[in-house]
């Protein structure tokens, strides 16, 4: 059964005409039962349900269910068809500014940043410059060494990312800006790929999807599941398209690439929220400017690798987007339409689901621990009405996302952002505070703070087991609060079912680790190597993963843990030469070889650049989901190769100096 037909429908307020992805027609059906479902429970729920003394409870339940609903109804709205666009050619003659805002981030981070964006192709050479708002003189002096321009706003630095870029606009007189992440290095055919959209002269930004090379939070632990999968997939890959559709996509930051122009006549980038971006977008769209959603990977990230930057990255989207809901309604904002108004209200409503989430952890521990129903009606009843959408919403889910929807990843990530929304909410009386924290990269000191970033899912869990055992109690010794035999049951169930989440969550958040300084890259190539200060690099390996800081190197024959080796890499611009000392040895499970981890030696920066550039030419490995479109050489013809290497390697070493051999149109020497 296909996910999906097209068709050529034009949606006129975009003023481009993409081609339209349309859900298929057993996933509309199966959204429109759902929404069917759905409404005919919320209808009795609130009709028939709220009797009694429980009132306290059943309200608040029943405006939950409410708002679950009404989001099922925006994912519908936004998902029902996608916009399908095709690349078109790009234009010349055009000046491109690269602008790279940085803060914090350390070496291992932004320097690929910089050499991929000094990487990137146009007929006009684009400028490429670094905004540094933490005034680092390592950082400036890195700039002058790669050609990069380098610009450091003087204190105090206001409106942090938002405040850089606009100082950067007083300096940078380029017709289009691209922005990037200090983290989100991008391919070379960015411009290339995304300036074409700007021969229409009312768009005022192309954005593309967010990617990561990394595994981090947000991303399966299955090893085999496709690496660029994460939890911002159905955003970036459906509901981003979905917008798009309506003229309602918006500046996600990074990677995108923005009219000078259009930037300049809504006051530059936004600052009265710490969602800059989204908000600059939506001043854009009132003043009749358009934004396009370019998908296809343009640059890749680096993911929030642990709990404690996860949830500080969602808190900041959550507070800033409560900020715009506040203080520049997208419902009510002159200059949209109506399309455009529901959008970014559904982007906006999204951040209302902390108390949602709490509010259904929490019933049925508070049902238990005092007796009071928050439902009036009889069980068998209850369950005819209820089933029927339990079942439906998650399919319908997961038709509208085209796949990308998991029931248990979305129930996870729900939990785990819970008191990051809470406390944007908490915040929003208070309108601008809270300022912009700027997400932690890499490796945390002291490991990840699950215990302190979970503590309310944790504190609901430990009260919900609570309730049940008093519940029990009361079953047996016929205490105040006593509920009916199915009640109980019923509850019992619902809270356990709790539990088991919360413990699932806990669980899962601390087996997420990362230990290395920088992200080691799956590679899978030949490599010759010598040891015990042999000069010839005779003895071959292979590598598993690579960074500019070492690598995993399967190996025949055993060696020691701090042996010194020589190592000669077979990338695509051949051999490269590293030194390093063995860290860890691992015997192969098939009991012929032996893994090493590597650790280099300090190299010189053309070399380490080298080796980052390759890896983020094959981040998932030769044959990943971003494999360059060149034919990757077959084993044997990669094994020739590298036989070849060897043999003039063994043949430099026994040939005296000054005798070297002659080879076709050579000269000899005299």
């Amino acid at each position: 059964m296909p996910d999906v037909t097209t068709d050529e429908t034009t949606t006129p307020a975009h003023g481009v005409t993409p081609r339209l992805a349309r859900a298929s027609r057993p996933t509309q059906a199966v959204v429109i039962l759902a929404l069917a479902a759905a409404a005919a429970y919320l209808t009795w729920r609130w009709g028939w349900t709220l009797g009694g003394s429980s009132l306290w409870i059943g309200i608040p339940l029943v405006v939950t269910e409410t708002y679950g609903f009404t989001m099922l109804l925006m994912l519908a709205f936004s998902c029902w068809r996608l916009s399908d666009r095709e690349t078109p050619p790009p234009l010349e003659g055009r000046t491109v500014a690269v602008l790279i805002a940085t803060f914090d981030e350390d070496e291992d981070v932004l320097r690929p940043t910089v050499v991929g964006s000094l990487a990137i192709r146009n007929d006009v050479d684009p400028e490429v410059w670094v905004l540094d708002d933490g005034g680092r003189p390592w950082v400036e002096e890195m700039c002058r060494d790669l050609g990069a321009h380098y610009l450091s706003r003087p204190a105090p630095r206001t409106h942090a990312k938002a405040g850089n870029i606009n100082h950067a606009l007083e300096h940078v007189s380029a017709e289009f800006v691209v922005t990037l992440d200090a983290d989100h290095v991008p391919r070379p055919e960015l411009i290339e790929r995304m300036l074409g959209h700007m021969a229409d002269p009312r768009v005022a930004v192309v954005q593309a999807p967010q990617a990561f090379y990394n595994r981090g939070f947000g991303h399966p632990r299955a090893a085999d599941d496709d690496p660029m999968r994460n939890e911002q997939s159905i955003f970036f890959d459906v509901i981003c398209r979905g917008k798009d559709r309506h003229g309602a996509a918006f500046w996600c930051g990074c990677p995108s690439l923005i009219r000078r122009e259009a930037l300049m006549e809504v006051g530059g980038v936004a600052t009265d929220t710490v969602v800059e971006d989204a908000h600059t977008s939506l001043k854009m769209n009132a003043l009749g400017w358009r934004v396009v959603y370019h998908h296809e990977v343009m640059a890749l990230g680096l993911a929030p690798e642990e709990i404690g930057a996860f949830v500080v990255q969602r808190g900041r989207w959550a507070r800033g987007s409560l900020q715009m809901l506040r203080l520049d309604t997208p419902l009510f904002k002159r200059g949209l339409t109506w399309r455009q108004r529901i959008e970014y209200s559904a982007s906006c409503l999204h951040f209302l689901e902390g108390p949602q989430r709490l509010i259904g952890l929490l019933v049925p521990g508070v049902v238990l621990a005092t007796g009071a129903v928050p439902i009036d009606a009889n069980p068998a009843l209850y369950l005819a009405v209820f089933l029927p959408q339990l079942i439906l919403i998650p399919t319908a889910s997961k038709a509208l996302t085209r796949g990308h929807y998991r029931v248990l990843e979305g129930e996870r990530y729900s939990v785990v952002r819970i008191e990051a929304y809470l406390r944007a909410m908490a915040a929003l009386p208070r309108g601008r505070g809270g300022g912009f924290k700027v997400t932690p990269k890499g490796a945390r000191a002291g490991g990840s703070p699950v215990a302190r970033a979970l503590r309310v899912p944790i504190a609901v869990g430990v009260f919900t087991v609570a309730a049940i055992g008093y519940q029990t109690a009361a079953q047996v010794l016929d205490l105040p609060g006593r509920l009916s035999a199915g009640a109980s049951t019923f509850t019992t169930l619902w809270a356990l079912v709790n539990v088991a989440l919360i413990t699932y969550v806990v669980l899962w958040a601390r087996g997420v680790h990362h230990r290395r300084r920088s992200h080691r890259f799956p590679v899978a190539v030949h490599a010759a190597y010598a040891a015990d200060g042999d000069e010839l690099a005779s003895l071959a390996g292979r590598l598993a993963d690579l960074s500019r800081h070492g690598a995993r190197l399967w190996v025949g024959e055993e060696r020691t843990v701090g042996e010194a080796l020589r190592l000669v890499l077979l990338l695509d611009e051949g051999p490269m030469e590293v030194s390093g000392r063995v860290a860890t040895i691992t015997p192969d499970r098939a009991g012929d070889g032996w893994m090493l981890g590597v650790d280099f030696d300090g190299m010189d920066a053309a070399t380490a650049d080298a080796i980052v550039a390759w890896c983020f030419r094959h981040p998932f490995g030769a044959e990943g989901a971003l494999a360059p479109p060149v034919p990757a050489l077959v084993p044997d013809r990669e094994a020739v190769e590298f036989s070849n290497v060897l043999a003039e390697a063994q043949m430099a070493a026994t040939v005296e100096p000054g005798d070297a051999p002659a080879r076709d149109g050579d000269t000899p020497a005299a």
